[in-house]
């Protein structure tokens, strides 16, 4: 580092007025030993108190990272002025708000600024909260009005930040980096908030360096990288980490207040994740490249104290003559359907729209069955049995994680749709055999 950069940080952060009592006795007495200054040398004084005081540090084990902005969590406020939507979809609202850090920091290239707002951090999860805006310099389109809350409107938000690559400690992670996830919502048409998660893999230092690069935003080309020191002492004793052998189906398991993670190292098979009080419990899957480990991010209950993990043997759809079966769901609140032997989903709430049908559940047992997939021709009916389906809809399934429920989604811009008039859903019928055999017990509590 330059002197005059040095010089710089030295008055910016006030060393001197915040150093803790016994650390600037220590750099006394280091001063003491060294040679005494020349008049015309302030420079010198600055550059001996800078050496001083990182050779303080490292004897102290604190670390110093040149050019990022120290951030600390169990401190930070995240802004709920425009509801919980962007909490909703990727953590449980009370969790985050004890374990995550302000950030306020800004890059603006090509008339274009993305700013971290807040940063959520453990050893299993990355949470980013960022603002994305155009200013009136950039050659970036606008957002295009569209229908609000539709999955068009998602997708269209969710793909202006894309790709970001996030390295710790100077270490990249293609195994981090693929999971990254993103969930945004529009304050007007030059503007976005948004969540990216990402699922790290086990233990952090208690002060780390994170390095966020961005080299394409709001389909433009350009730099946005930034830099951050995260402190973790507040929350670093929240988190549990259970590594496995290589040679087990598990690698590890993360348990986190942000978000339970399973890594599996079984390519082969789908697992499921059975508790002590025989719960199948739910999990979002998130299959990686062909190198990288399957994760499986689960809910478990309060009084869940440890985990069997099970390889799927087959999972296929039931059929009776040649005729496929079919689970048959009334949609109306508390009812319950059975899609296959450990998946069974209880009604919370439906919301129905003329293009867009919202079914969210409560999951009570869950075996990885295909929800996206129903009775052919007759996936949604009406309540005399007439098909609700046309050509170009689209289904999706997400996680309301501040409910902790699973939402199956259909929308469909067509004009002779009209999902006010679903009245049931016709699942497919399915069939999991478990290898109950190469089942491996892992105790969490």
């Amino acid at each position: 580092m330059k002197e005059h950069e040095l010089r710089k940080r030295i008055k910016r952060e006030k060393i001197q007025e915040q150093m803790p009592e016994s650390t600037r006795k220590r750099m006394d007495d280091l001063l003491d030993g060294l040679p005494e200054e020349t008049k015309r040398s302030k420079i010198h004084r600055i550059w001996k108190n800078a050496v001083v005081f990182v050779a303080v540090l490292s004897l102290s084990t604190v670390t110093v990272f040149a050019g990022a902005k120290l951030i600390t969590l169990g401190t930070g406020k995240l802004d709920t002025k425009h509801g919980s939507r962007q909490y909703q979809r990727s953590v449980k609202l009370n969790e985050i708000q004890k374990n995550n850090a302000k950030a306020g920091i800004s890059r603006t290239d090509q008339g274009i600024t993305l700013r971290i707002d807040n940063v959520g951090l453990d050893e299993g999860n990355l949470l980013l909260y960022y603002t994305v805006s155009l200013n009136k310099t950039t050659t970036a389109e606008k957002l295009e009005k569209v229908k609000k809350d539709s999955l068009q409107e998602r997708w269209n938000l969710n793909s202006i930040w894309l790709g970001p690559q996030i390295s710790i400690d100077g270490k990249a992670n293609d195994e981090v980096n693929e999971t990254g996830v993103t969930e945004a919502y529009r304050i007007n048409n030059h503007k976005i908030k948004g969540v990216y998660r990402f699922n790290l893999t086990g233990k952090l230092k208690k002060k780390v360096k994170l390095d966020i690069k961005t080299n394409y935003l709001w389909d433009t080309k350009g730099d946005w990288s930034m830099q951050l020191a995260v402190d973790r002492s507040k929350v670093a004793k929240k988190t549990k980490v259970i590594i496995r052998s290589k040679k087990s189906i598990v690698d590890r398991v993360i348990i986190s207040p942000l978000g339970n993670t399973l890594r599996s190292n079984d390519k082969k098979h789908d697992l499921v994740i059975r508790d002590n009080k025989g719960r199948y419990l739910y999990y979002e899957e998130k299959t990686n490249s062909e190198k990288s480990k399957d994760i499986y991010q689960f809910f478990k209950h309060t009084h869940t104290r440890s985990l069997e993990i099970i390889p799927v043997k087959k999972q296929s759809v039931v059929t009776k003559n040649g005729k496929v079966q079919k689970a048959v769901l009334n949609l109306k609140k508390n009812e319950i359907v059975k899609v296959s032997d450990h998946t069974k989903l209880k009604v919370a709430d439906v919301k129905k729209q003329k293009h867009n049908l919202r079914i969210y559940f409560k999951v009570l047992d869950y075996d990885g069955a295909i929800l996206t997939d129903g009775l052919e021709g007759r996936f949604i009916v009406d309540n005399k049995g007439r098909s609700l389906i046309k050509d170009g809809g689209s289904i999706d399934t997400w996680t309301d994680y501040e409910k902790e429920q699973l939402v199956l989604e259909f929308y469909n811009a067509f004009k002779g749709v009209d999902y006010t008039k679903a009245a049931k859903i016709n699942f497919l019928k399915q069939k999991a055999v478990l290898n109950e055999k190469q089942k491996q017990k892992i105790e969490i509590k």
